[in-house]
């Protein structure tokens, strides 16, 4: 299938959303989100979701997609936006998931159904035995992962299994095997363009952000997932899992609201490392920009330059 995007990326709270839609209020674009959390419905608050005011201006695709009780893989999420790109509609692409980005500009094989019994078995290691397989079986994902990642066992788990050819989220280069990595990764990168702001402006960003979300109602947007059978990323969603244990009386608002930005930063950074690893971004810093419109224009300048990109199904 043919289709091409204008593409946006940067970390949590990097203003990606509000400048894909000034621009696309004035040009008429058809804004797809590539965030892996926007895509569960009743989960608003939280992920930043784009507001019912935003989307009545500016059509939106790829939020909403399943219930925080579905799991929801790479591939899924391709195949729901795949009508967006044969719309016909000229398309901005915005989002911090990284891997919705690469797959979607350099492409996805199919993966293999999850092997519930390797995850079962992975799942009932100690941390130091997962560590020593991972190091073994996965040496070279391994390689790739932050220090922070190589002490999550969640992420050891998801290396082990792309390894084995059974990863939930796996794309070509994550898969492991010699064949996947050399077709993926010897593509010709190409060219998208970022956001980048100075990390003590992001923390601020992030703090405020996440004050917002409280007084916006997260309490009470979480009060009507707990009780849920969510999926594990659903589970795990940054600020939910932390308004859960309020809920739960096992931590305060305050401590919740600090947890929630540590948790945001470290992701913000591991976001920066993916996009530096694995795609070709020009950078523009947003320090140089005192107003929205004047950073919108240069993002489209960038864009005009480039091109939209061509988008591998």
């Amino acid at each position: 299938m043919n289709g091409s995007a204008y593409f946006l990326v940067g970390p949590t709270a990097s203003g990606k959303s509000a400048v894909a839609q000034h621009i696309a209020e004035r040009g008429g674009q058809l804004i797809i989100s590539a965030d892996s959390m926007n895509l569960y419905k009743g989960m608003d608050i939280g992920t930043a979701k784009p507001s019912s005011d935003a989307r009545e201006k500016v059509d939106h695709a790829g939020i909403d997609l399943a219930e925080p009780t579905d799991k929801f893989s790479v591939a899924n999420y391709l195949d729901a936006v795949k009508p967006a790109f044969e719309s016909g509609r000229e398309i901005i692409v915005s989002g911090g998931t990284g891997l919705y980005v690469k797959c979607l500009t350099e492409g996805f094989d199919d993966v293999p159904p999850e092997n519930t019994e390797l995850r079962a078995e992975l799942e009932a290691l100690d941390f130091q035995s997962l560590e020593k397989r991972a190091k073994e079986e996965a040496s070279a994902l391994y390689s790739q992962l932050t220090e922070d990642d190589r002490q999550n066992p969640r992420r050891l788990i998801r290396i082990l299994e792309k390894s084995c050819g059974a990863g939930i989220l796996a794309c070509p280069a994550q898969v492991g095997s010699p064949r996947h990595e050399k077709n993926w990764n010897s593509k010709r990168k190409p060219t998208l363009v970022g956001l980048h702001v100075e990390r003590e402006v992001l923390h601020k960003r992030i703090e405020q952000r996440v004050e917002e979300m409280y007084t916006a109602g997260l309490l009470e947007e979480s009060r009507a997932l707990i009780d849920l059978d969510l999926s594990q990323t659903a589970l795990q969603a940054i600020g939910y899992a932390e308004a859960f244990a309020v809920l739960r009386n096992e931590a305060t608002i305050e401590e919740a609201k600090g947890k929630t930005v540590i948790r945001t930063r470290q992701f913000a950074k591991r976001q920066m490392t993916w996009f530096r690893n694995q795609l070709n971004v020009e950078w523009i810093d947003t320090a140089g920009f005192e107003t929205l419109e004047r950073l919108a224009e240069s993002v489209s300048n960038v864009w005009g330059k480039h091109g939209p990109t061509p988008v591998q199904f």
